[in-house]
Formats: structure tokens, sequence, C-alpha cells
């Protein structure tokens, strides 16, 4: 009973408090902006990195139980240029490996890809995997099992340069091959994070290459028999017992690394964001120390009629959080439409908000009230 007459008892100065701020309506708006601009920040900014991030991570997805092995280069080694895999290698990482799937990958950097009119493709690079089916999924068209004189382009090469399924391309690899291949497939977006950076790449047979070296290699371990941190250290048993001669990545490594990266950047960003609400503080403490000094005659009546200094400073403190309150509730809508957008720019889906995001946004409306109410405790 006691709560619920402070309750009604505190009415009359939050309409007190409305009236004072609808008189000075000019500095009430721009400190609501403040605190409308800092909210959206956070709110926007916590929500699109998380999106950004989805749609990243997405890209890790068919690489589940996966690590990719690369050779470290050896002054000493006999053969030139960069250090490659042979036949025998690829065997050995294969009985190392005990019975998981082992594909090579050939990386041709030096390669010219063209469609039919001759026109070139910048930044696509040739890649030669054995099966890019086992760790992608096709836009269009269909990915073959066994392919000759087909090719699977990433998206990013097929949007940019209006390639779709059934166009030939052009593909020239210094020293290997100069022929031309039928799109078969383009594959779904990846993202700048996916292992093999797909959205670049032509993918050709490992057919079309005479000279059998190889760049790197995927191990995939199914986890119901196996585990990839297992399968990795036998590897690098196997291969660096007198000298280190491959590195072994499982990629659930990278992807959690890459989540580390982001989510720090993330807050850096944010962080930044915040600063808007900072110059809401100011904004606020600056409205509030003006209605003070304006209204010193006023206050002087309220204390001359019996109004204690607690009612007095309960008045500008209720006039700062109510500028808090507002400048949240016109705030996360718009950072949650913000939100949308990126969603389905990103994700597809304009409401796949994750827990993470949303607490963004929360936070955001939390930080705006408080900053407000830390604002207004000064001048009151």
């Amino acid at each position: 009973m006691r709560y619920l007459r402070r309750i009604a008892a505190s009415f009359p100065t939050l309409v007190l408090a409305r009236r004072n701020l609808s008189r000075a309506s000019a500095r009430s708006i721009l400190a609501v902006a403040a605190v409308v601009i800092g909210v959206v920040a956070i709110g926007a900014i916590g929500v699109g990195g998380e999106a950004f991030k989805q749609d990243q991570l997405d890209a890790y997805e068919g690489f589940g139980g996966t690590a990719t092995v690369n050779p470290v280069w050896n002054p000493n080694d006999e053969r030139e240029g960069d250090r490659t895999f042979s036949e025998s290698e690829i065997a050995r990482m294969r009985q190392a490996s005990g019975g998981a799937t082992v594909l090579p990958v050939v990386e041709s950097f030096e390669s010219d890809v063209r469609t039919t009119d001759g026109e070139a493709i910048p930044m696509a690079s040739v890649t030669s995997l054995e099966d890019p089916g086992e760790f992608y999924d096709a836009a269009a068209g269909e990915i073959p099992d066994n392919w000759r004189r087909t090719v699977v382009v990433g998206s990013r090469i097929a949007n940019d340069n209006n390639v779709s399924v059934g166009d030939r391309l052009s593909v020239t690899v210094d020293g290997e091959f100069d022929r031309t291949f039928r799109v078969v497939a383009v594959l779904e977006p990846q993202g700048f994070a996916g292992p093999l950076r797909a959205d670049q790449k032509v993918f050709v047979p490992l057919s079309q290459f005479d000279d059998r070296e190889y760049d790197s290699a995927i191990v995939r371990v199914n986890p119901q028999t196996g585990s990839v941190d297992q399968v990795a250290t036998s590897i690098e048993s196997e291969f660096n017992a007198r000298e280190h001669t491959v590195y072994v990545h499982p990629i659930q490594q990278q992807r959690e690394a890459f989540e580390r990266s982001f989510r720090t950047i993330n807050q850096f960003l944010i962080g930044v964001g915040s600063i808007s609400l900072l110059v809401a503080a100011v904004t606020i403490a600056n409205t509030m120390l003006m209605s003070a000094i304006e209204r010193e005659g006023e206050i002087g009546v309220f204390r001359a009629v019996g109004y204690p200094k607690t009612a007095v400073v309960r008045l500008l403190v209720a006039e700062a959080t109510i500028l808090g309150v507002v400048g949240a509730v016109v705030g996360v809508p718009i950072a949650l439409g913000v939100g949308m957008v990126a969603n389905q720019l990103l994700l597809g889906d304009p409401l796949s908000f994750t827990a993470t995001g949303l607490r963004y946004v929360a936070i955001g409306a939390a930080f705006g009230v408080g900053t407000s109410l830390i604002a207004g405790l000064y001048p009151a």
C-alpha cells in the first residue's frame, strides 16, 4: 500500500516535469535527438554486426569436421618453386588419417579467365578440387560428381560478370592448359571468410592438370567415426617427425578465431557508437542546467510554499529521465528497422535476429536512459 501511495504521489511530479519540458521544446527535442542517435548507433551496429558475422560464419557450415593441410616451405628442398604435395605424400596422408577423406587441392594464381567474348574476368583464380559438392551448394545448375570439360564458378564471379549456367569460359593456366569450359553450376555466396574463398574461384576438374603437384589438401572426418583433432595429430606425427613439413589447421579452430576477432571488432565499433551517448549526456546536462537557471524564481516559490529540496531534485531528475525514455522509445524501433534491413541484405530474412543482436539493442536503450538520468543529477 505504501508503494502504491508513492507511485500516486509521483504522478504530479511527472506531469509537472512534462509541462516544464514542453516549455523549452527546442532544447528538449535536441536532447531527445542526441539520445536517439546514441541508442540507434549501439543497437544498429550490434544487430548489423551480428548479421554480418552470421553471414560469414555460414561459409564454414559445409566444412564441419574438416582440416586444411598446407606444406611448409623448406629451403633445403631440391624442388624448385613453392613447396607442394606429391601423389606419394597425399597417399601417406590418407594412410595416416585412418580412413578419413583426403581431397587434394591445386591453386593456380597465375591464371587468366575470360568470357567467350574475350573479356577478362578480374580477380578470378583457378582452383581444382576433386568434388566441390562435398562442401558447397549450387545456387544455379548442379555440381557434377564426375566432370571433365565443365567448371563451377563462385557467386561473385557470376554476379559481377553476368556469368550463368551454360556459358563458356576460356581458362588459361600457365604451363598447364588453355581450354574452354562450359559453366555447369554457380555456387551459393560464401562471404570472404570461406576457407577456400569460393566466391572468387573457378573450380576446374583435377583431370585437367598433367603435373599432379598439390598446393594443399582438405581432410574430412566423419564425426561419428573419428575426431578431426586426432586425425590432425596423426598427420603431423607422420610428416613432422624429423622436421616441420606440414601445417594442419582444423577449420573449426579457424572459425572460432574469426568469431573472436569479429567480436572484438564489433565491441570496438559499439564503443565508438557510445561516444554519441556522451554527447547526449552533455546535451541533457546543458538542457537541465539552463532550465534550472531560468526557473530559479519558480523553484524559489516551490520552496517558499513548503516543497522540500528532495521534491525539487525529483522534479529535475524526472525531466531528465523523460528525455532518456522518449529517446529510447524512438531509438529502439529505428535500430530494429536498420537491423531488419541488414538481416534482409545479408541473411535473406529480415526477422533473423540473434539473441546477441537484440541484447545490443536493449543495452543501447538502457544506456540511453541511464545516461540521461546521470546527466540530470548535477543540475538537480
